[in-house]
């Protein structure tokens, strides 16, 4: 029977339909709830559809539920082993997990299938993490001799093997390696960096990934909240249905609160809600509910949100820096909290990515144009913030507090621990990170979200400053360290004495930091 529009007549859904993918990719992005109830249904009807399987991977994968992936992608390769997608899923979920053996085994059969040069870079990677070095350098010069010198899938072997030289005590040797990096860079530089810094956040240690559950993530910030009271604001946060009794006793203790609720792994502003009804958020599951700051500072009448950038180079001992520039997002319509309004997203959640249809949402094609339409840079809310009265020094001191505050609690929780034991620093690269800062009137920032992976790219504006923390990132983290002019005593030292290796890296990255500066002395 013809099929419709991924149905057949009778409205069922007909997975080998070419309109298949095209609606349930559409609806993974736009409403994974329902796309996750729909497709789960369609592979009990039809357990021998691939179509049907790879796409119940691709949605547990976009809500991070890395465990229901891998299952997905194994019920998936069983129907076609040589499924590309679905090896790559596979040993995706596998090291998002933290099951390094498992992902390397996985990632060994996408390569035997795809021939895939990332999967080959990505098992010397795993290789390096687990110390086993002999085998990570033999990984890495399958690739480097059979991938083209201009190809991007080169860059991460580059780098990689010049941080295994690294750590193997041959800095000379490793130099060669930055220096072919820097031919390519000095090409494009952007593209190089981004490139680089995608593979980084990809490849990121594992635990990191599950700071997107924001119920975990509710539960350690309340953590660092005892632990170092009245340093952070941070919105009271409710992880449903556990927290309910104290959702309700909160409601009750603040009569005329306002909630925004939350999908636990949502993103992209998915399934959001504001609401006045305790009761029936109270009703919801697997959702966070979080008090709303109904006061907030506003842009031109309108609510806006800041993106704020961290970056973490040494998790043992913990060296961050926090970016100087950030992204202010704005919502499309003037701010009303009224309770008629409160269904209205489109002047309370300030995704832009939300709100593109929205007739109201104005993006300048000018990245010179810090302080117009929906996107600003941070520099230009500060220099409205300081025409308003406000003190922009202290604003962002108070900002860097914030930030600094929620990485002292990733250190109090034993992340970075965790990392520097699993193996040698140089396998990890470094990690940058996204605050989701919200403004009050009173120009207090409150922590909302943090971004494991903030996304990188956008309008021309964002471009631009994310261009630019891209090429901080590069420079500070590779450089031919042998430069011209060294004494044969300090050559030496490099060779071996790896305390002075360490040192001279951690030169680099103060020299070439640009607007990053760090968040402790």
């Amino acid at each position: 029977m013809a099929a419709i529009g991924g149905q057949d007549r009778n409205g069922a859904v007909n997975p080998d339909d070419p309109a298949f993918a095209d609606l349930y990719g559409e609806m993974i992005e736009h409403d994974r709830a329902r796309a996750l109830a729909e497709l789960g249904a369609l592979v009990q009807e039809q357990p021998q559809s691939v179509a049907a399987w790879a796409m119940l991977s691709v949605a547990h994968q976009r809500c991070l539920d890395f465990p229901a992936c891998a299952a997905a992608s194994r019920r998936l390769l069983a129907l076609d082993p040589t499924h590309s997608d679905g090896l790559h899923r596979l040993a995706f979920s596998l090291m998002a997990t933290g099951d390094y053996e498992a992902a390397i085994a996985a990632y060994r059969q996408t390569h035997a299938t795809t021939a895939s040069p990332m999967a080959m870079a990505l098992i010397a990677l795993l290789l390096h993490r687990l110390g086993r070095l002999d085998e990570a350098a033999q990984a890495y010069n399958a690739i480097l001799s059979s991938t083209a010198p201009g190809s991007l899938d080169i860059l991460p072997a580059l780098r990689g093997v010049m941080n295994l030289l690294r750590d193997q005590g041959r800095p000379l040797a490793a130099d060669r390696f930055a220096h072919m990096l820097h031919l390519s860079y000095q090409l494009n530089p952007v593209l190089v960096a981004s490139s680089l810094l995608d593979r980084d956040q990809a490849a990121t240690f594992h635990e990191w990934l599950g700071l997107v559950d924001k119920t975990a993530l509710g539960r350690m910030l309340r953590r660092g909240m005892a632990a170092e009271p009245g340093v952070a604001r941070v919105p009271e946060t409710f992880n449903l249905p556990a927290e309910r009794a104290d959702l309700l006793r909160h409601a009750a203790a603040h009569p005329g609160a306002l909630y925004i609720v939350k999908p636990a792994k949502g993103s992209g502003g998915q399934g959001i809600s504001v609401t006045d009804d305790v009761g029936a958020a109270a009703a919801r599951t697997d959702v966070v509910v979080q008090r709303y700051i109904d006061r907030p500072y506003l842009i031109d009448g309108r609510k806006g949100h800041l993106r704020i950038y961290a970056l973490v180079t040494e998790a043992r001992p913990l060296r961050a820096y926090i970016y100087g520039e950030g992204i202010v997002r704005i919502a499309p319509e003037p701010y009303d909290s009224r309770p008629e309004r409160l269904a209205d997203l489109s002047m309370h959640v300030t995704n832009t990515a939300l709100h593109l249809d929205h007739p109201g949402l104005v993006i300048s094609q000018d990245d010179s144009r810090e302080d117009e339409g929906a996107i600003w840079s941070l520099s230009a809310l500060l220099r409205r913030m300081k025409s308003d009265g406000f003190d922009p020094d202290a604003v962002f001191g108070e900002i860097r507090t914030l930030v600094g505050w929620f990485l002292r609690q990733v250190e109090r929780e034993g992340l970075f621990a965790r990392q520097a034991a699993l193996g040698p620093a140089r396998a990890f690269g470094p990690k940058l990170l996204g605050f989701d800062i919200l403004l009050d009137d009173a120009g207090h920032p409150w922590l909302i979200e943090i971004q494991s992976n903030p996304a990188a790219r956008g309008a021309p504006l964002v471009n631009r400053i994310n261009g630019e923390l891209f090429t901080s990132i590069y420079r500070m983290s590779v450089a031919v360290l042998a430069e011209d002019g060294l004494s044969d005593a300090q050559l030496q030292a490099l060779r071996r004495d790896p305390a002075a290796l360490a040192a001279a890296e951690r030169a680099v990255e103060a020299r070439q930091r640009g607007r990053f500066t760090p968040l402790w002395d």
